[in-house]
């Protein structure tokens, strides 16, 4: 043990926080929270603390500590989530994909609340959240179901300008008549609950209407309802009964293999089991069963924030920092039969996973042999970096720089540029800029290959850059058309068969390139759109804008308030003056 760590393990503190284990070299090994951080740091060191060999060999590596104290335990559990998110520590469990994790919001503030898909949710009051859905796509296909069943609105006029969609009666979310606030708010009603996976209890709830409606002898409303409730039998039928007790519980299954884990999560509603999600996660070699399982519940709550409460585990947890939660272990019954569904799907999505990530790894390093001989490579590359520049007329121009490590996607070292776009739009200039500030960051990982989006004329530019700042790095450019390969002093470009794994990898890099540059674009664009919105108010400075904002939010809620409400406000003067500007 050195003699920093010794010291720092005399002063800790007992309050709850985060701990950072760091080797000699700085590197960070692992991320922790603790109610008590002293009793939780000391326990690593103590000769009976019953570790993982994962966690054994961690702590001989360790050389020095950080510590940072919260207010109390959700606090420590975000923070930690955040820190192992942004340094991937190799001694933390990783949960792979939850950042492209999809949710639905229903936005309360507005008058028609819109039916949104989101993938980073904004937690606020009247905005609520169903989710994540792991398997996107299931949702996806689902959710016209819903849409067209319940008229929901998903689109962003305001009240009183129906969509073409209101115009067919497919979209309640519009001022129609009288009563269509009332009916939309009680439309989302039974979304909520169907999303919750209420069927049977919605289906009777309109079976009930519809009688009612025909005892009323409003045959055009019962006619809908009826149609409604033949939508949901059929939606009914995917779904399996598995409980007469009309219980809600999750069950959770876990399998392993080497360094890798799968859990699979069981949601049964009322009685019915629900579509299954499967999670996959990463450096869990050496764990216990137990802590896969408390780090995965730990992370995924953060993520899951309506969480059923009753939960069945395959194993006994001793230390979960979730409250609210109901831990149990199934020993008969049905729940011990799904327990065993649950176990049985983890391993199947298991096998699958590590045999595709096999397929992949094996095609790429055999596109990494192929492009090592055919552009005359000294060794492998193993990370290479592609480019691409993305605008509209040269307007809102960026850059993106993708990676491949080992032949494989590298997400943490992507990197966005801001380009300062020429007078005339050329995105020769564009990439040399781009490629010229990249390569002044001594910081970043030097590439074995550079590939550029584009043919001859990038080629040049790159290489004239790469002259002037002594950059000695291997360059190749791949022409859209063709799918031909330009290389520096060679005067025809090289052609590959069309299915040869080096020329796939690099068609993915390029295609990987342009997909994260344009999502940048788009993402300033819409910025831009909306501080424009704001900007172009009339009389309104940046007080009044700032009181607007917090008031209302966005444009399109501003553009919903009466002229009183605005007043309030700005005064009648600046509210009559906004109300004639928004239409």
């Amino acid at each position: 043990m050195s003699t920093v760590l010794q010291q720092q393990l005399k002063n800790l503190p007992q309050k709850p926080g985060v701990y950072e284990f760091f080797d000699a070299k700085n590197k960070l090994l692992y991320v922790g929270k603790a109610k008590f951080l002293r009793s939780r740091v000391l326990y690593y060191f103590h000769k009976g603390a019953e570790l993982s060999p994962a966690k054994q060999l961690m702590v001989k590596q360790i050389h020095h500590l950080q510590t940072t104290e919260v207010s109390n335990e959700t606090e420590a559990l975000l923070l930690e989530r955040t820190l192992i998110k942004q340094h991937q520590p190799p001694f933390n469990i990783d949960l792979k994909d939850d950042k492209s994790w999809l949710y639905i919001t229903i936005d309360y503030r507005e008058k028609y609340p819109p039916v949104e898909f989101v993938r980073r949710p904004t937690l606020t009051k009247h905005i609520k959240l169903f989710g994540p859905y792991v398997t996107a796509s299931s949702i996806r296909k689902l959710f016209p179901f819903f849409k067209k069943t319940l008229g929901l609105k998903t689109c962003s006029l305001p009240a009183d300008k129906p969509c073409f969609q209101a115009e067919l009666g497919r979209c309640l979310g519009h001022d129609i008549n009288r009563n269509s606030r009332q009916h939309y708010l009680q439309q989302l009603k039974y979304f909520e609950q169907l999303l919750r996976g209420e069927i049977i209890q919605v289906a009777k709830l309109l079976n009930s209407k519809m009688k009612q409606a025909s005892q009323n002898k409003d045959y055009e409303h019962a006619a809908r309802l009826r149609d409604q409730l033949r939508a949901l039998e059929r939606l009914k039928i995917k779904q399996s009964v598995v409980s007469s007790s009309r219980e809600s519980f999750d069950i959770y299954g876990l399998a392993r293999s080497g360094d890798m884990a799968s859990v699979t999560r069981l949601p049964i509603r009322k009685g019915v089991l629900l579509e299954a999600d499967r999670f996959l996660l990463d450096k869990t070699k050496g764990l216990a069963e137990a802590e896969i399982l408390t780090e995965f519940l730990e992370q995924y709550s953060i993520a899951a924030p309506d969480l059923i409460k009753k939960i069945y585990l395959p194993i006994k947890l001793k230390r979960v920092s979730i409250k609210k939660l109901s831990f149990n272990l199934p020993e008969r019954g049905f729940k011990k039969q799904l327990l065993n569904l649950a176990n049985q799907t983890a391993q199947n999505h298991l096998r699958q996973s590590v045999a595709s990530w096999q397929r992949q790894k094996m095609r790429a390093q055999q596109g990494l042999k192929q492009l090592k001989e055919v552009l005359g490579l000294t060794h492998i590359p193993k990370r290479i970096e592609g480019y691409d520049i993305s605008n509209i007329q040269g307007k809102e121009a960026v850059g993106s720089m993708v990676v491949l490590t080992n032949g494989l996607p590298d997400t943490k070292q992507y990197r966005k540029f801001k380009v300062q776009a020429p007078a005339k739009p050329n995105d020769v200039k564009m990439m040399a800029e781009v490629l010229a500030r990249r390569f002044t960051n001594k910081d970043w990982p030097r590439p074995d290959l550079v590939m550029l989006d584009g043919g001859r004329g990038q080629l040049s530019t790159v290489m004239r850059i790469f002259k002037a700042y002594k950059i000695d790095v291997p360059l190749v450019a791949l022409a859209k058309q063709e799918e031909l390969l330009y290389l520096p002093n060679k005067k025809k470009p090289t052609k590959l068969e069309s299915d040869a794994p080096g020329l796939l990898l690099l068609e993915s890099l390029r295609d990987e390139a342009h997909r994260f540059g344009i999502n940048y674009y788009r993402s300033l664009h819409r910025k831009k759109t909306v501080k424009s919105a704001w900007d172009e108010l009339p009389g309104i400075g940046p007080k009044f804008k700032k009181k607007l904002k917090a008031a209302f939010g966005s444009v399109k809620i501003l553009r919903q308030a009466s002229e009183q409400d605005l007043a309030k406000i700005l005064g009648p003067i600046r509210a009559s003056a906004i109300k004639k500007h928004l239409g």
